[in-house]
């Protein structure tokens, strides 16, 4: 027999092994390792708006069903969530700063830090204290791990603005990578829209720049008919500085925005009318301190994702978690959840994700968006939640 046809009888039994015992046993196997990895497959298809087929060509659609089920659970339990803040749930996050020294008021602002790590990097760099603790101002947000900073938490700190008041970390996990940022003068987080809304959307970047924004992630959806939409128009409720620009669409999503005592409120179409700023987006992470999620994915798999969040003490968190490469699969909404109620989060929601998500700080993208067309500015898009530059 010639090596051409050896070679071809090979092939065919390996085809045959794998359509009679590998298929079967990765289909319907309770292994926990494939288990879990088959519905993050299946939910992560079934996420995208144009490539669900990856699932449905070679699955069968009662297993997609089945897995698909804690997506319709977790939507019955967003549809009550609603966040109720009250002066009791409100924590002064600098109690008795002005009898501080300038260095206490310092690592009073940011509470995250782990001040043994940073003491030594201080140690090392004592040009950074030459106009005082309140001046300190560090940016290695383009190439990780480089400052050997942490937070309290084990995270590499990336960069710290004291008069920014900002604070960026970078986040890992077993498949994701991304960039959270804590802001601690909630008053300066605002929704920002692109130049020519309902026409054409602009990079989170143009966005940012236009508003005097030293920060800025990608707030809600928008309208993307076959996938190529301009962004120009929002998927829902908008509301900025407190004028409705579009009514709500109930689509199974919440409105999440913040009112005029910069709160973060999350809830149904009646708090619409008591917010400064709002989108309407979802699903919701946690409310009131209380997760919102049925599993750790919730039938959302893994993706590029943002999400943003607030603490008792009214700090802003605002996540970016990149995807879609070999250095950053993507997150599920469970590990977004994670990631803000690990620092301190009491109420979150997941914002537009996929090929939206992008982080811009201080002049730059500082995560990877993954476009079709590997464009560095991400998608353009009809608006962002911004933070306004302090002078």
């Amino acid at each position: 027999m010639s090596i051409k046809r050896r070679f071809g009888v090979l092939f065919l039994v390996l085809v045959l092994v794998m359509a009679t015992v590998v298929y079967p046993y990765l289909l319907y196997t309770d292994n926990a390792f494939v288990s879990k990895w088959r519905t993050l497959y299946i939910e992560t298809a079934m996420g995208t708006m144009t490539h669900q087929w990856l699932a449905t060509a070679i699955i069968p659609q009662d297993i997609i069903d089945e897995v698909m089920k804690t997506r319709e659970e977790t939507n019955e339990l967003q549809k009550t969530a609603a966040s109720t803040w009250s002066e009791e749930d409100i924590v002064n996050k600098q109690p008795e700063i002005e009898t501080l020294s300038e260095e206490e008021q310092f690592y009073a602002k940011f509470p995250e830090l782990d001040r043994t790590s940073f003491q030594a990097y201080i140690s090392e760099h004592t040009d950074l204290l030459e106009n005082g603790w309140g001046k300190i101002a560090i940016d290695k947000c383009d190439s990780s791990s480089e400052t050997g900073i942490k937070t309290i938490y084990g995270d590499n700190v990336l960069a710290i603005s004291a008069n920014q008041e900002i604070m960026i970390v970078e986040v890992t996990g077993s498949t994701y990578e991304g960039r959270l940022a804590i802001v601690k003068d909630e008053s300066r987080v605002e929704l920002k829209t692109c130049a020519r809304l309902y026409k054409s959307g602009q990079y989170v970047k143009d966005i940012a720049e236009d508003n005097d924004a030293i920060l800025a992630i990608n707030a809600s959806g928008f309208i993307d008919e076959g996938g190529v939409g301009n962004g120009g128009t929002p998927y829902g409720f908008l509301k900025v500085a407190g004028e409705t620009l579009q009514e709500p669409y109930e689509h199974d999503y919440k409105i999440i925005g913040f009112d005029e005592n910069d709160l973060m409120q999350i809830g149904d179409t009646s708090i619409a009318d008591s917010l400064w700023d709002a989108i309407e987006f979802g699903p919701a992470l946690i409310v009131d301190g209380e997760s919102m999620l049925k599993s750790a994915s919730s039938g959302w798999g893994l993706q590029p994702r943002s999400a943003i969040g607030q603490t008792q003490d009214k700090t802003v968190l605002m996540l970016v978690i990149d995807g879609r490469s070999t250095r950053s699969t993507g997150a599920t909404v469970g590990d977004c959840k994670d990631i803000l109620e690990r620092y301190g989060a009491i109420q979150a929601t997941n914002l537009d994700g996929g090929s939206s998500s992008v982080m811009y700080y201080n002049g730059r993208e500082i995560t990877h968006p993954t476009t079709a067309s590997n464009n560095p500015h991400g998608r353009t898009l009809p608006n962002a939640f911004t933070v306004t530059w302090k002078y």
